[in-house]
């Protein structure tokens, strides 16, 4: 085989963000704060996350909505700050835009990437590596999100595990311009503009296009940064959306949409000379509603798009006086005499993804009088394929990251296809009780698989070892995912509710075809088995006058959980391993794999459980509290990576709870104030002893806006009043930990014409 082909870094980050100023600010808590008129106008809203016409307070499993207005008076910047204190969801304490984007996640009830994030229906995550395109998503073009707890692969097929959440965009009302900016702390500036014509009865337009920018904060600590983090700063990011809708009803009972956008983002993570993260992103999307009558429908969408992802990880050290690194980041770091010595910046390594993906469903809906009150039937097709060309440096030995030396390269790529048949049941055996059944088959294949590495001598010009690897097998699996919900009313105040699913998420592209590291490497698996969760859920719902109080217990088992373990004399040396280490390699160190080789396995079976409340008290018109909290134990049942079983997984509080109250005091002026607490938790391994911990903490954020008149409208926020110095993100040892966002401020506007 030919050595894969060999690139060279450029001499300079070939995308360096440079961001305005401004907040970050994120009082978080619109989806607990209920104010009367509020909590009136989510009675009447339709959850379309459920593929059927159901409304809010008929849910018979535990729900949230975030409506338009909420989201309006949030000074959230980004979608991940709005969601962050929603009850069972856990976002991270630090904006997505501080954060390497393979790891944009949400942990649902305990666990971790079993989110599935659509768009009026179309999946939003991304297709390489199934974690979530928070920029992508603008507030200003959004109508309202809905969050749908328990397993809904019944309904939605693969990755619809802890949850769904669906986020449904705003449609044109007549000519309307819509404006909006924000500046604030670390340089962060947001903007947004959505201007909307109405043609005809028939026809209607809308462009949109919103930017963002911040120079980001430094989020290592700042006694450790000149012992640990030699050349390290601030994470910048920029971001910029533009799209363009047409929404259409030619005839009666006949109405649809298409829509192109394009996506641009780039994290400058670490804020070194080499950490650029630039995505570009084109996509479309397409709908067709055909209503026959009052009871009927068929729905039919399309969507597509292709994505860029050119990813730096970069690095810092001191340059001993052969221009050598001298001092690792680790032990007891850098001594005094080290830190004289120059910061040379450099790239670890450095990939270029290009990935696809295509899509579509078909939905027939009926109402009916009697036992059986609707009916949904339903296909959907998605198909995802992609590559990764990576190369890897070694530390270099000269002070011009231009003689940076490649160590290895690594190609891998592949497909895969799901295609799903589901139909739902909605009964009504009694008056008081709603039973809902739903049934789903998914057919889920992986081909076109390959695999291969190139490792290099070290040498002024590297020399090309021969290429191992070669095509991986392909694989096809199905998977068959009920549910049954029930929901009785006791009383006008009192309703019980009940849930049992199964549910599934196959791996990602980048488990099954993508293998990276340097002198360590992990290995994909293209072998890979759908993950399996086993649900179930009860909750009583209770409401009186302007009091609403809710509370579920659930319980989920997953198996057949991914995770990575090192490969040794003593485990098994699978076929992926040996089709990169060679069929001789017996965990020992080789020509191909010099160091040490880790492999996704499905090792690991997990249980999360726990109880859900919330309430809400619209004290007055003007006055709204709320308050939730939440307990949740999510440990290993089954492992056989090392880890301990019974133990409480790393990154997972056990306790959340917070509390949030908006107060509309007159003249224009509208005042909110959230707080959250996150119990203690692990944030290193659980084989790592003593491990690396967080303690308890509290983040209080504060927010006011100001309405002048119909058109315009001024904001303010400060997010970690008392700023809070805290974690949430994993840390291999205690100098490897990364702050969460410090206290920001923001002012913004927005007008409507």
């Amino acid at each position: 085989m030919k050595a894969l082909p060999l690139r060279r870094p450029p001499s300079r980050p070939s995308h360096r963000p440079t961001a305005v100023a401004t907040l970050c600010a994120l009082l978080a808590a619109p989806a607990l704060a209920q104010e009367a008129a509020s909590s009136l106008a989510l009675e009447t809203v339709v959850v379309s996350a459920t593929r059927s016409d159901t409304r809010l307070q008929d849910m018979p499993l535990h729900t949230t909505v975030i409506s338009q207005e909420e989201i309006r008076h949030s000074p959230a910047q980004t979608l991940d700050q709005l969601l962050r204190n929603v009850p069972a969801l856990l976002v991270s304490g630090s904006p997505a835009y501080t954060t390497d984007p393979t790891g944009h996640n949400i942990k649902f009830r305990g666990m971790d990437k079993k989110v599935l994030v659509l768009v009026d229906g179309i999946p939003v995550l991304d297709p390489f590596y199934t974690t979530i395109q928070w920029f992508k998503v603008p507030l200003s073009s959004i109508e309202r999100v809905e969050i749908v707890r328990g397993g809904g692969s019944s309904l939605w097929g693969n990755l619809a595990v802890g949850g769904v959440i669906n986020i449904v965009s705003k449609r044109p009302k007549g000519d309307e311009l819509d404006l909006a900016a924000r500046l604030g702390s670390q340089g962060t500036f947001s903007s947004a503009a959505s201007k909307s014509w109405r043609l005809s009865d028939a026809w209607a337009v809308n462009l949109s296009v919103d930017g963002f920018s911040s120079d980001g904060y430094n989020n290592s600590p700042e006694a450790l940064r000149a012992a640990y983090w030699p050349g390290r700063g601030e994470s910048s990011a920029t971001a910029k959306n533009a799209r363009l809708g047409v929404f259409f009803k030619p005839a009666a009972g006949l109405e649809g949409f298409a829509r192109i956008g394009y996506h641009e983002q780039n994290e400058d993570i670490g804020g070194y000379a080499y950490g650029t993260n630039l995505q570009k992103s084109p996509d479309l999307q397409a709908g067709l509603t055909r209503t026959f009558d009052d009871r009927s429908r068929v729905a039919a969408n399309l969507y597509a798009q292709n994505v860029r992802f050119d990813k730096y990880n970069g690095a810092g050290c001191y340059a001993a006086s052969t221009f050598a690194c001298g001092a690792p980041v680790s032990g007891a770091g850098a001594t005094q005499a080290q830190r004289t010595a120059a910061t040379l910046q450099y790239a670890t390594s450095h990939d270029i993804n290009t990935y696809r993906e295509r899509g579509g469903s078909l939905v027939y809906s009926r109402h009916f009088d009697g036992l059986l009150n609707e009916l949904q039937v339903g296909l959907d097709l998605r198909k995802i394929s992609g590559e990764d060309a990576q190369q890897s440096y070694r530390t270099p030995t000269a002070a011009l990251p231009a003689v940076l030396r490649v160590q290895r390269a690594n190609y891998g790529g592949g497909a895969q296809s799901f295609a799903g048949l589901f139909s739902q049941f909605k009964l009504s055996p009694v008056e008081p009780l709603e039973v809902t059944f739903s049934a789903r088959v998914d057919r889920f294949s992986s081909a076109d698989g390959i695999a291969l590495q190139t490792n290099y001598s070290n040498v002024a010009v590297p020399v090309a070892a021969a290429t191992t690897g070669g095509p991986v097998p392909s694989l096809t699996k199905t998977a068959f995912d009920p549910s049954l919900s029930l929901r009785y009313e006791l009383s006008d105040t009192l309703a019980l509710r009940a849930a049992a699913y199964k549910a599934f998420r196959a791996p990602g592209l980048n488990n099954m075809f993508r293998s990276f590291g340097s002198s360590s490497i992990t290995i994909a698996n293209p072998l890979l088995e759908p993950e399996t969760l086993v649900g179930k859920e009860v909750g009583v719902d209770w409401k009186w006058r302007n009091v609403s109080v809710g509370a579920t217990v659930f319980q989920a088992d997953v198996t057949n959980v991914v995770a990575t373990y090192a490969i040794t004399t003593s485990t098994p040396i699978p076929a992926p391993v040996q089709n990169i280490c060679g069929t001789g390699y017996t965990g020992v160190a080789n020509a191909a794999c010099p160091g040490t080789v880790s492999f996704y396995t499905n090792g690991q079976d997990q249980r999360a459980s726990g109880i859900e409340l919330d309430g809400k008290w619209a004290v007055t018109d003007d006055l709204g509290l709320a308050a939730y909290a939440t307990l949740t134990r999510t440990v290993d049942t089954r492992t056989t990576t090392g880890d301990p079983t019974g133990v409480q997984l790393p990154l997972m509080p056990k306790g959340v709870a917070g509390a949030n109250v908006s107060w509309k005091a007159g003249r224009g002026w509208t005042w909110t104030a959230d707080l959250r607490y996150n119990s203690p938790m692990t944030l290193s391994s659980l084989t790592l002893s003593p491990p690396v911990r967080q303690g308890g903490y509290t983040v209080v954020n504060v927010g006011a806006s100001y309405r002048v008149n119909e058109v315009l409208e001024f904001t303010g926020a400060v997010t970690n009043l008392g700023d809070k110095r805290y974690t949430d993100g994993s840390a291999s040892n205690p100098q490897g930990i990364s702050l969460a966002m410090p206290r920001a401020y923001s002012v913004g506007l927005r007008a409507h014409f």
